[in-house]
C-alpha cells in the first residue's frame, strides 16, 4: 500500500481526518478523529537503518495503536511491522509501506486504532 492510498482510506473513513500540523513540514500526516482531533495514526518518514532497509536515508511509515499482545504477533509474521518509530513503543506500531503488509491487513489496522482512539465516556449508559 502506498501513501496516497493510505491517506484516500483515511479520509474515507466515517468520523476521520488527517492534517499536516507541523510547520513547513508538509510529508507527516496526522491521523484525527475529526470530533475530537485525537491522534489515531501518523505517516512519517523513519531512518532506513530502523526499518532495517540499509541504503536507504529513510523509509514512509505509518504508526497506528495496537493491544500490545497483538503487537507482539503482528512484529513475529511481518518484518513490515516494527516497534513505532518515534512513539510509545508497547501501545502503537510502525507498519513500513510497501513492505510484506498486505493493503488489507493495513487497513484492518488503522481501523482498530481509530477504535482503540475513540473518546468513551467513563459511564457509558449512565
Amino acid at each position: 500500500m502506498d501513501e496516497k492510498a493510505v491517506l484516500k482510506f483515511v479520509a474515507e473513513m466515517p468520523g476521520a481526518c488527517y492534517d499536516y500540523p507541523f510547520e513547513e513540514d508538509f510529508e507527516t500526516a496526522v491521523f484525527r478523529h475529526k470530533d475530537t482531533k485525537k491522534w489515531f495514526g501518523i505517516l512519517l518518514a523513519a531512518p532506513g537503518t530502523y526499518c532495517g532497509c540499509e541504503g536507504r536515508a529513510n523509509v514512509r511509515v505509518i504508526n497506528v495503536k495496537t493491544p500490545p499482545d497483538l503487537s507482539v504477533i503482528l512484529r513475529e509474521n511481518y518484518t513490515g511491522i516494527l516497534p513505532a518509530y518515534h512513539m510509545n513503543k508497547t501501545h502503537w506500531i510502525s507498519i513500513v509501506l510497501q513492505s510484506d503488509v498486505e493493503e488489507d491487513e493495513i487497513r484492518k489496522l488503522l481501523t482498530l486504532s481509530f477504535d482503540l482512539t475513540k473518546n468513551r465516556r467513563k459511564h457509558e449508559g449512565l
